[in-house]
């Protein structure tokens, strides 16, 4: 029985392990596609920047961020124009954060069409941030 709750117990950890990097194939994928923008941030808090990558075959968004030491982000978010929020960003453990979220084929044709048109927001303690997207 003891080893039975040991195999159970290690393919648990494998098969967190697979999904954990699930992301990261991802966003790797979305880079390969080539369309590829950044946002410098800014704010009271501190700074950072968010790498943003799409996929026009599977409609991801791909966001890689990273913050200055100190900044305590509560949230984060891509938003377009009239402050629609397009994609969450997750909260990162160490000031640094990869993630992947599906978006509409108008979201994606908006950005590659007019990428100034979007942010990238930082909520924090210390103050939010905020920045552009460019074309990389």
């Amino acid at each position: 029985m003891r080893n039975g709750k040991a195999a159970l117990a290690l393919a648990s950890a494998s098969a967190l392990v697979l999904l954990a990097g699930c992301e990261t194939v991802a966003e790797e994928a979305n880079e390969a596609v080539g369309f590829e923008y950044v946002a410098s941030l800014t704010g009271a808090s501190g700074s950072g920047k968010a790498e943003v990558s799409l996929n026009d075959a599977t409609n991801m968004l791909c966001t890689d961020l990273e913050l200055s030491s100190g900044v305590a982000m509560t949230a984060g978010h891509i938003m377009g124009p009239g402050g629609e929020v397009i994609a969450d960003i997750d909260v990162p453990d160490d000031n640094d954060s990869d993630d992947c979220d599906n978006i509409t084929d108008a979201q994606l044709d908006a950005i590659k069409a007019n990428p100034g048109a979007f942010k990238v927001h930082i909520a924090a303690t210390g103050g939010d941030l905020m920045g552009t997207l460019m074309k990389e």
